[in-house]
């Protein structure tokens, strides 16, 4: 066997289990990014390929004044014609034409 060619080292216990587990979290940040970037460059080279774009999701607004007058109309605190003309006032698109008010039930002569 070789001699040691100086002082011993000293290596706190808490060494082994702290380099090892740094060393595992490392690795698999490596391999989160290798995956990761496999699958990018699939999908676009895929839509590349097929000539197609990535499409964006739009991003939908949502008007909080027409969503409010939707929730007044559902709880009842407003009639049809109301949330139809507040719907109109704030620009939203307005549905066909209101249908036909149901005939008044007759009331039996006592």
């Amino acid at each position: 066997m070789f001699p040691h060619a100086g002082p011993p080292m000293y290596h706190h216990p808490w060494w082994g289990f702290f380099g090892g587990l740094l060393l595992i979290l490392l690795l698999a940040a490596l391999v989160g990014v290798m995956v990761w970037a496999v699958l990018r460059l699939t999908s676009q080279g895929a839509a590349r390929s097929t000539g197609q774009t990535l499409a964006v999701p739009a991003q939908v607004r949502t008007d909080t004044a027409l969503e409010h007058a939707r929730y007044r109309y559902a709880r009842g605190e407003i009639d049809r014609d109301q949330f139809l003309l507040i719907s109109g006032d704030l620009g939203a698109p307005v549905s066909a034409t209101p249908p036909p008010a149901p005939p008044a039930a007759e009331q039996p002569e006592a």
